[in-house]
């Protein structure tokens, strides 16, 4: 009896722009601007990029199930589940907010943006990506001296960062997630109404510049140390921090963490076309929230997207306070969002509309074959040969 082979469209023929962009452009344009990327940073580029560009290739590696009924063979390839990525880092994204969600306190919380001003700030923190881990403490610190003014010592935080802006650019900010109350020095829980803007926004101006003032001071740079004072003059009531968006429900919460908390710099159909010349692309502008299309040449929207390529092992996301994985402050959780986590399967279905343990020509119940990777050859084989 023969086998008829079927693979799997989730994975392999569905419109991919970015990837052929990758695929075309990409080590053309490598091999002559590598150098403006830090050197620390262009091993990953490469690394991501090769495993981007292998997401969903079967003969990288796949799992093969077979319809006992059918004799079919389905074949579903690996996918790369990195976060730059479209499809594996919306995945990533789904998995993480169901995995915080369930230590949640039962409070209402605020998302506040910490932003920074454009030029040389931003341009410092490109070149020195190692210390965005501190400027996602710094927004706590910012917090933390704003939340004393109301009495609190003891409130949770998750920090985002994020580095692209709505036209992906560099546009280093922080995305956190914060109660909206605390602890005071009695151990009494205290919710509050608002907080004190312009401290909140000159704490984090100041923390922020301390950052680049230690590096300075170390390094022995004196002229980021002038610009350091003239940014205090510049800004005097401080950088910009956004928390109006208030998140009391199950909901919005679990829909703020998938939405924020790791996603890749541009999703797929934002892409309208591409040549070899420009690529242009739609965006939602931040106060109207229309869409506006942009066009920018190959070699910008490349040099873009490999910027938010982050160091390997490289944390986004970092908790304080009463989510620091240390606290041991005993505090009323939520209840589980989520019964049980998605399965694979459930996730590739909500993805693709395609049930991969199911035949699509018979509906039968397939059963595992083998497991294939280039690597390490075929780890796992079932005979279910007449």
């Amino acid at each position: 009896m023969f086998l008829k082979i079927s693979y799997h469209i989730g994975m392999t023929s569905l419109n991919k722009p970015l990837k052929e962009i990758i695929s075309r452009y990409f080590f053309t344009y490598w091999r002559t601007n590598n150098y403006k990327f830090p050197s620390f940073l262009r091993h990953n580029i490469l690394k991501n990029v090769n495993a981007f560009l292998e997401c969903g290739d079967p003969d990288i590696g796949f799992t093969s199930f077979i319809c006992l009924k059918c004799k079919t063979i389905h074949k579903t390839p690996f996918s790369c589940k990195l976060r730059f990525c479209s499809s594996c880092g919306k995945i990533y994204a789904e998995k993480w907010a169901n995995n915080v969600s369930d230590n949640l306190i039962d409070c209402h919380h605020r998302h506040a943006v910490f932003s920074l001003p454009k030029g040389w700030i931003r341009i410092f923190f490109f070149k020195n990506r190692q210390l965005l881990k501190k400027l996602a403490e710094a927004s706590y610190l910012a917090l933390k001296y704003s939340f004393k003014k109301l009495g609190i010592i003891h409130f949770g935080a998750i920090a985002t960062i994020h580095t692209f802006s709505r036209k992906i650019e560099w546009n280093p900010h922080i995305h956190c997630l914060v109660t909206f109350g605390g602890m005071t020095k009695n151990s009494q829980w205290k919710n509050i109404n608002n907080l004190p803007w312009q401290v909140l926004r000159r704490s984090w101006q100041k923390c922020a510049l301390d950052i680049i003032a230690e590096y300075a001071k170390i390094n022995n740079l004196p002229h980021l140390k002038n610009k350091i004072s003239l940014s205090y003059k510049r800004y005097p009531k401080g950088f910009f921090v956004n928390a109006e968006s208030r998140v009391g429900n199950s909901k919005n919460i679990a829909k703020y963490l998938g939405r924020y908390l790791a996603r890749p710099a541009i999703a797929e159909y934002r892409i309208i076309s591409f040549n070899d010349k420009i690529v242009k692309f739609w965006f939602k502008e931040t106060d109207s929230n229309r869409r506006k299309h942009l066009t920018l040449t190959m070699d910008i929207f490349l040099g873009r997207i490999l910027s938010h390529i982050p160091p390997k092992n490289f944390k986004m996301v970092r908790r304080f306070g009463l989510y620091s994985r240390r606290s041991k402050n005993k505090i009323p959780r939520k209840k589980k969002l989520f019964k049980t986590k998605p399965s694979w399967s459930e996730r590739f279905f909500k993805a693709f509309g395609i049930n991969p343990l199911i035949c699509r020509k018979c509906s039968s119940k397939l059963h595992l074959l083998e497991i294939f990777h280039v690597k390490y050859g075929t780890i796992q084989y079932n005979d279910y040969s007449p």
